[in-house]
């Protein structure tokens, strides 16, 4: 598989995530790293920042570790936008708002997706409509801070889980989906990054089937 290089430039790169790929995951048999070393014919990739195996679009790396602390302090210093889009479940009411529930950095459950009350810090995720119907909503995403899984544990605590979303969505759900559609991927997507004075645009989101 070759993947598709949205920009490089000296000691970084940007490339567009198919999903299902993990970004370094070694007890998957390819994964977004392993890809990229025999792509670039180079032993040393970095990843600056780690978008889900589920989810597809732009991923930054860096070609050696200098450059990968460089940018990725660029993350911590929330100097980077990254827009996403996705497709959740439902009609969502408002065209748009800013979902601020407190979050836990860890990956828990559907049962609980905000995490352990003394876990919890503060999110915000800024979100607008793109379309919608009854069934679904397509919706564009800004992370102001930047936890784990935030705008899926956001989503479904709205009671609007992304569709697809194996951690946090309704499983007999995704499977009806994934029967309908022919697909059984998370609809998650990152659309478009801004880094250093770089807009990087994936030219291939998904068909997100909300008419």
């Amino acid at each position: 598989m070759n993947l598709a290089i949205l920009y490089q430039d000296t000691g970084w790169l940007a490339v567009d995530k198919p999903a299902g790929i993990s970004i370094h995951n070694v007890e998957d048999s390819e994964n977004l790293i392993s890809l990229l070393q025999k792509q670039l014919n180079s032993p040393r990739i970095f990843p600056i920042h780690r978008l889900d195996k589920e989810t597809s679009g732009v991923q930054l790396l860096a070609t050696n570790e200098k450059q990968a602390q460089i940018y990725a302090t660029e993350f911590q210093d929330r100097k980077v936008e990254k827009i996403y889009e996705a497709v959740l479940r439902g009609n969502l009411s408002e065209d748009l708002g800013t979902w601020s529930m407190a979050l836990s950095d860890k990956a828990e459950g559907r049962k609980n997706p905000a995490g352990l009350a003394d876990d919890r810090v503060p999110c915000e995720t800024r979100f607008k409509v793109i379309k919608r119907n009854k069934y679904f909503t397509h919706c564009e995403f800004q992370l102001i801070t930047g936890r784990q899984h935030q705008i899926r544990k956001h989503a479904a605590l709205m009671k609007h889980a992304l569709v697809g979303d194996p951690r946090y969505g309704d499983p007999q759900y995704n499977k009806k989906i994934a029967e309908i559609y022919k697909t059984n991927r998370m609809l998650l997507h990152c659309s478009r990054v801004k880094i250093l004075g770089e807009t990087l645009i994936s030219p291939c989101p998904f068909n997100s089937f909300v008419e």
